[in-house]
């Protein structure tokens, strides 16, 4: 079995922000699904199992803030005893253009506090990363306001269009090598 986590915070005041877009496509691919989240009793996150590329997959959201989003995955891949290998965190990324998907497999945190969370807690950078490009905050303000801001609506399609995307690159993920989904979401 795969693992997708979609990283946010919880809670109404953070729903919409660009924190908040990896929870935006774990939404996404579950209300497509037409499942319905539950709270996994020995991990604390929401989870929902829905079937992309014709597999079996669970979809996981941290019900902590982020920086804390190790503490209810690492026991969620535990319980299911996914390798690391087999999980995939969707999450916000400022190096990469607003709108953009881009795929990965391991590396550094670039200061991403859940990303760290989540090494942290299964011992390993080693996983699928699926990046939602939000872009650089505009002028001097601060990385950490900026994410924390909800999109603006005049972004609005541009947002619904990067979640479909990154529901769509997900699915690539689940049924092809990351190479070959890899060279579909980076040339879109």
């Amino acid at each position: 079995m795969k693992i997708v986590v979609g990283l946010g915070n919880p809670g109404s005041k953070y729903e919409k922000t660009r924190h908040n877009v990896g929870a935006m496509v774990a939404d996404g691919l579950v209300d497509s699904a037409g499942e319905r989240w539950k709270v996994h009793k020995k991990s604390g996150a929401e989870v929902a199992e829905v079937r992309l590329g014709g597999q079996s997959v669970l979809v996981a959201k941290p019900r902590v803030y982020m920086n804390e989003s190790g503490r209810q995955i690492g026991p969620l891949a535990k319980f299911y005893s996914v390798a690391p290998a087999d999980l995939i965190v969707v999450h916000d990324e400022l190096d990469i253009d607003f709108g953009l998907v881009r795929l990965k497999r391991g590396g550094g945190e670039g200061g991403h506090n859940g990303l760290r969370s989540i090494s942290q807690a299964i011992g390993t950078r080693d996983y699928l990363r699926v990046r939602m490009g939000i872009g650089r905050p505009p002028g001097r303000q601060d990385p950490a306001d900026f994410v924390l801001k909800p999109f603006p609506s005049a972004d609005r399609a541009e947002v619904e269009l990067m979640i479909r995307n990154g529901c769509d690159a997900i699915e690539l993920l689940v049924s092809q090598d990351l190479q070959s989904a890899q060279n579909t979401v980076h040339a879109w």
